[in-house]
C-alpha cells in the first residue's frame, strides 16, 4: 500500500495471462516498437517513474530493439493495470497492429485462429479421412501436415489414445477403468509434466470436456491402480501432495513388478516427480536431482530426463549443465518441444561465462529451432534472459573506452 492507503501501481501484481501475452509477443514488440512515442503517455499513467523515463531516454535510439525490450521488462513488474495502458498508448500512438496482438482471446478464440491459419497456409487438400473427427481433432489436424516428424507422430498418437480413453470413459458411464489407462498413456506419450495441461485436456471446452466429480469418483473406487493414482497425482498442483500422490504410484508399480502397465513408463514417472520438486525448489534444486538419475535407471537415453537434470544444473553447477545440454541436444530429435529451450539455456550459461561467441551462437540456434516449432509448443523465459544477457554484454562492450597506445 502507498501512504495514502490505496494500492500502488505495482500492489497488483500483473496477472500471469498477461504476463503470458507479453512474453508470446516479445519478438514483434520489440522489433517494430519505438519507446519514445509511448513513454511519455506511460509516464503521464504512472505507469513508469521519473527515474525508469530517464533510464529509457539515456538509451541511444540506434539501439531501438534493446531500448524496447528493457520497457517491455519494465511494464511486466507494473503491476496489471500497466497491461491495459501499454496497450492504450499503442491504439493512439500509430501501434494498432502491436495492439492487437494484445487482444485478449479465449483459449478457444486462439485454437480457432490458429486451426484457420493452419489450413489455410498448410493443409490445403486434408479432408475428413485424413484428419479423423474426435474431440482432439483440433490439435491432430494443426500436427498433420508434420506427420513425417517423429515428434508430431508422437503427439497425433497421445491425442488419439486420449480421444479413445474419453470415449471408454463416456460411453461404459465411467465405470470401465480401462479409459483412465488410455488417458495415462497418452499424457506419458507426450511427456506432459505440469498440473495445468492435464487438467486442461481432460476437462477443458477444448479438451475433452470430461465429468471431473465423476472420474475422481472412478479413480478413487480404483486404489490399487497405478493409472488411476498417476492420473489423480498429475492433476494436483505443485506442492507436497502432488509429491506424495506420485511416490505412491511409484510404490504400487514396485509392488506389481513388470507386470504393472506403467512400469515400462517408470522413467517418465520420476520426470514429473523431479519436475514437480523442482519447480517447489528453483533456487536449491538438490532434491530433484537424484530422481532425475533414477530416471535414466529406467531409460539412460531419456533426453526429457536429461534436459531437467540440466535445468537443476544451472544452479547447483554450470559447468555440468552445458554438458547436459549439449548432450540433450545430441539424443532429442531436432523437433523436440525443448530444442529451443536448451539453446537459450546454452546462450545463458555462457553469457555468464563470458563466452560470448558461443552465446550468440546458440541464441540464434534457439532463434531458429523456435521458427520451426511444431503447432501447440510454447517459448518460455530462457529466451528473454538470454537476450538480456546478450544484450548486456553488447552494452557493456561499448562502453568500454578504448585502450590509449603508446607510440613512443
Amino acid at each position: 500500500l502507498n501512504p495514502t492507503g490505496r494500492f500502488a501501481m505495482a500492489d497488483i501484481p500483473m496477472s500471469h495471462q498477461h504476463r503470458a501475452m507479453i512474453r508470446k509477443k516479445y519478438l514483434p514488440l520489440s522489433r517494430d516498437l519505438k519507446t519514445q512515442y509511448v513513454t511519455p503517455y506511460l509516464y503521464q499513467e504512472k505507469v513508469l517513474t521519473e527515474m525508469m523515463k530517464e533510464d529509457l531516454d539515456a538509451i541511444p535510439d540506434e539501439r531501438r530493439g534493446y531500448k524496447a525490450r528493457k520497457l517491455l521488462d519494465l511494464i511486466v513488474t507494473r503491476g496489471d493495470r500497466a497491461f491495459g495502458i501499454f496497450k492504450k498508448a499503442l491504439e493512439e500512438w500509430g501501434y494498432k497492429h502491436l495492439a492487437e496482438l494484445l487482444e485478449e482471446k479465449t483459449l478457444s478464440e486462439t485454437s480457432i485462429d490458429r486451426e484457420n491459419v493452419s489450413i489455410k497456409k498448410t493443409c490445403s487438400g486434408i479432408t475428413s479421412d485424413d484428419v479423423p473427427p474426435g474431440r482432439l481433432r483440433l490439435w491432430r489436424l494443426s500436427l498433420h501436415q508434420f506427420k513425417d516428424s517423429p515428434t508430431a507422430q508422437k503427439f497425433i498418437k497421445g491425442f488419439s489414445l486420449m480421444e479413445s480413453g474419453g470415449e471408454i470413459l463416456i460411453d461404459s458411464n465411467y465405470t470401465e477403468v480401462s479409459g483412465v489407462d488410455q488417458l495415462v498413456e497418452g499424457f506419458i506419450l507426450q511427456e506432459r509434466l505440469t498440473p495445468s495441461s492435464h487438467n486442461h485436456f481432460l476437462y477443458s471446452r477444448e479438451g475433452l470436456s470430461l465429468d471431473k466429480e465423476r472420474l475422481e469418483q472412478l479413480m478413487g473406487d480404483y486404489p490399487d491402480s497405478s493409472s488411476c493414482l498417476f492420473l489423480q497425482g498429475a492433476l494436483m498442483p505443485f506442492g507436497d501432495d502432488r509429491i506424495r500422490a506420485l511416490r505412491m504410484t511409484l510404490d504400487c508399480i514396485f509392488r506389481m513388478g513388470a507386470e504393472d502397465p506403467l512400469h515400462s513408463s517408470l522413467h517418465h514417472i520420476y520426470c514429473i516427480l523431479g519436475d514437480t520438486i523442482l519447480n517447489l525448489n528453483r533456487d536449491n534444486p538438490v532434491a530433484a536431482v537424484p530422481v532425475f538419475t533414477s530416471a535414466l535407471m529406467y531409460k539412460p537415453d531419456c533426453f526429457l530426463a536429461i534436459h531437467l537434470a540440466a535445468e537443476c544444473s544451472m544452479v547447483l553447477s554450470p559447468a555440468d549443465a552445458i554438458q547436459q545440454f549439449r548432450r540433450y541436444l545430441q539424443l532429442a530429435p531436432p523437433c523436440d518441444k525443448r530444442v529451443h529451450w536448451a539453446h537459450y539455456c546454452l546462450a545463458i550459461l555462457y553469457s555468464r561465462d563470458s563466452e560470448t561467441e558461443k552465446a550468440d551462437k546458440h541464441y540464434k540456434l534457439g532463434l531458429a529451432a523456435e521458427y520451426n516449432l511444431l503447432p501447440t509448443f510454447v517459448t518460455g523465459w530462457a529466451k528473454e534472459e538470454a537476450q538480456k544477457l546478450i544484450d548486456e554484454k553488447v552494452n557493456k562492450e561499448e562502453t568500454i573506452p578504448m585502450k590509449v597506445l603508446d607510440t613512443i
